[in-house]
C-alpha cells in the first residue's frame, strides 16, 4: 500500500501526465513549418511536431532527475540503532513512557533506516528516479514514430 501511496504521486513530480498546449507555442510553430517542407500533410506535421515536444518533455524530465537526485540521510543510514536505546529511553522517560515505547521506537528508527539503506547512494536514486520515467520515454517514442509511419 505504501508504495502505491507513492508511486500514485509520479505525475505530481514531474508533470508528465499533465496534456500540454503545445499548439500555442512558438517552438511548435517552427516545428511545423520545418516538417512540412518536407512534404508532410498538415495532419502529420502537427502530430510529429506534438511528438518531438512531447519526447523533449521526457528528456527535460531526465536530465531534472538526474542532476537533482533526491538527498541521502547519511546520519539515518549510518546510525547505530542499537546505541540509539539509551537515548530513547532517556528522551521518553520525563512523559513516563514505557520499555515498551522504547522498544517501538527503536523497532521504528531501524524500519527508517533500512527504508534509507534500500535507497542506496546517490548513483543509485538517479537510477531508481529516472527508471520511473521509462514508461514514458518508450509512449513518446512509440507516437512520434507512429506519426512518422502514417504521414
Amino acid at each position: 500500500m505504501a508504495g502505491k501511496r507513492t508511486s500514485s504521486q509520479n505525475s505530481r513530480k514531474h508533470g508528465l501526465n499533465s496534456v500540454p498546449d503545445f499548439e500555442s507555442s512558438i517552438e511548435y510553430q517552427t516545428l511545423v513549418d520545418l516538417i512540412a517542407e518536407e512534404g508532410f500533410s498538415a495532419f502529420a506535421c502537427a502530430d510529429i511536431a506534438a511528438g518531438l515536444l512531447n519526447y523533449r518533455r521526457v528528456m527535460d524530465a531526465y536530465y531534472h532527475i538526474y542532476s537533482s537526485p533526491e538527498p541521502v540521510d547519511e546520519f539515518l543510514r549510518d546510525a547505530n540503532v542499537k546505541a540509539s536505546n539509551p537515548i530513547f529511553s532517556e528522551l521518553l522517560s520525563p512523559s513516563g513512557s514505557e520499555p515498551q515505547d522504547v522498544r517501538e521506537m527503536v523497532a521504528f528508527f531501524a524500519s527508517m533506516q533500512r527504508q534509507e539503506r534500500r535507497k542506496g547512494g546517490p548513483a543509485s536514486r538517479r537510477s531508481a528516479d529516472t527508471h520511473k520515467l521509462i514508461r514514458y520515454q518508450r509512449n513518446g517514442i512509440a507516437r512520434l514514430s507512429r506519426a512518422i509511419r502514417q504521414g
